[in-house]
């Protein structure tokens, strides 16, 4: 069996199974290497990302692989108009540079390799279905060279690669967008199937609904520009502290931020309370830490902060082809009316008997209040600080 079947027979049958492609990249790399003078390979590929434009992973016979996340605007970086992957990506042209020698070379990575010891290095694009161009690049320590064999190896391999690496990128992009767009727990039960309109499943966790104040005020006497940007200063706020406790960001619905703490996902109800109060303090802490770092003109932020513990409906509502994967039920709207008491009562963190009975720890008692939609008096709780 020549090299080129041997190789197309790995990818065929368990390089399509690789978890990604930083784990595809080092399985093609170590197969190429057992059969040609491969010691390193270069892959850069663009991503679909709110936080990042492309990925960059290095493999070396020495180090395995490793990767890197690029910042949006990459291709503006001297670093990148200044290297052979533009050459690749924007020429759509394969070279090939010896670094033998002492002579000149066109590229400031190049002198980088031939200071490390290699010897030949080649660059080619490598293009998805859609046109989408991306490089991979070769290099060797060997005296030699890449032989005109192995170069055409190369050649001839790119097309099947690029088919995995573009599977393995798209499922990437897919994850990404649902759990950006929808929330790391709603994304994962969307991949595993629960997408039918009316497929919802009741779950008990703790809610957490936080309002900007004199939203609308600043709607109306800033520039869309300038409220923009502060809605995304005060999201930076609120947000971060939630998902890095495992909760779900469930809706953004102007200024309004909807989140939960799943009990079954994050280890009872107790620890549900207890993430989602932690949440809510760091998110207070945030804003605050944010007015007093604030910029000439920028507006002040304030926020009301409820929580509460109940039962939601939790999954697909929506017409036939226009669904949201959300919560719904009688203690949303519990959240919600809690939430409305911030400002009347001067408080940035209002809590339900429901949730405080759950967080087991010492709160100030505010009083029983009557909620719109409600027929008993609700007993509220606040922090014994505020």
């Amino acid at each position: 069996m020549d090299k080129l079947s041997i190789i197309g027979r790995w990818l065929a049958r368990e390089g399509r199974l690789a978890s990604g492609n930083l784990s595809l990249l080092q399985g093609f790399c170590e197969q190429v290497a057992a059969l040609t003078p491969l010691e390193r390979c270069w892959l850069h590929l663009r991503a679909l990302h709110p936080q990042y434009a492309g990925v960059s992973r290095i493999w070396t016979k020495e180090g395995g692989g490793k990767e890197t996340f690029l910042n949006h605007g990459f291709e503006l970086t001297k670093t990148y108009l200044r290297s052979p992957v533009r050459f690749a990506v924007e020429g759509r042209q394969t070279g090939r540079w010896r670094l033998t020698g002492a002579g000149a070379l066109p590229y400031l990575t190049l002198d980088d390799l031939r200071t490390e010891g290699y010897t030949d290095y080649t660059i080619a694009p490598l293009t998805y279905s859609d046109g989408t161009p991306n490089a991979i690049s070769w290099a060797t320590r060997n005296p030699d060279g890449f032989s005109d064999e192995d170069l055409q190896l190369f050649h001839d391999l790119l097309p099947a690669y690029a088919a995995i690496a573009e599977i393995k990128s798209l499922r990437r992009f897919v994850v990404n967008v649902l759990n950006t767009y929808e929330g790391r727990e709603p994304g994962e039960l969307i991949l595993k199937g629960q997408v039918q309109r009316g497929d919802v499943r009741t779950i008990t966790a703790a809610l957490m609904l936080v309002d900007l104040r004199d939203f609308t005020i600043m709607s109306d006497t800033m520039e869309p520009t300038a409220v923009i940007t502060a809605l995304n200063r005060y999201f930076d706020c609120v947000i971060p502290p939630v998902t890095k406790r495992n909760g779900d960001v469930m809706e953004i619905m102007g200024d309004g931020v909807l989140a939960i703490f799943n009990e079954s996902m994050v280890g009872g109800a107790s620890e549900a309370c207890r993430l989602a109060f932690e949440a809510a303090q760091e998110g207070i802490m945030a804003i605050e830490e944010s007015n007093r770092s604030l910029a000439n003109g920028a507006p002040r932020l304030s926020a009301g902060f409820a929580l509460h513990y109940g039962t939601v409906a939790y999954g697909n509502i929506g017409s036939a082809d226009r669904l949201d994967f959300t919560v719904i039920g009688r203690d949303v709207n519990m959240t919600s009316r809690i939430e409305r008491l911030c400002r009347e009562l001067g408080r940035p963190l209002i809590m339900s008997s429901d949730f405080v009975s759950r967080l087991k720890q010492p709160m100030f008692e505010i009083g029983h209040f009557a909620l719109r939609g409600f027929a008993q008096m609700q007993l509220l709780f606040g922090r014994p600080v505020d």
